[in-house]
């Protein structure tokens, strides 16, 4: 867990920390509880290298150039549909 929070810290990573950091200031100075609960999930999201979908939920996976593709086995053909004007 402290490799987590130690590791991987990249632009996205520091601004999502600016931010909470940024919504917790206005917490304290204007005791807002929106920006209070907005600011410990977000910073906590920065903290934990988290985001709505966990960590690297959402990403994809890189394309394999090693193997061989359906379209490379495949030859694709195309049929020309011609349509009469009314």
């Amino acid at each position: 867990m402290i490799n987590t929070i130690l590791s991987g810290w990249n632009f996205v990573r520091l601004l999502r920390l600016f931010i909470g950091g940024s919504a917790l200031a206005a917490y304290f100075s204007e005791h807002d509880s929106f920006m209070g609960m907005l600011g410990i999930i977000v910073t906590a999201q920065a903290v934990f290298n988290v985001g709505c979908c966990g960590s690297n939920g959402c990403s994809t996976k890189p394309f394999d150039n090693s193997k061989e593709s359906d379209l490379d086995k495949n030859e694709i053909s195309f049929e020309e549909i011609k349509v009469k004007n009314p």
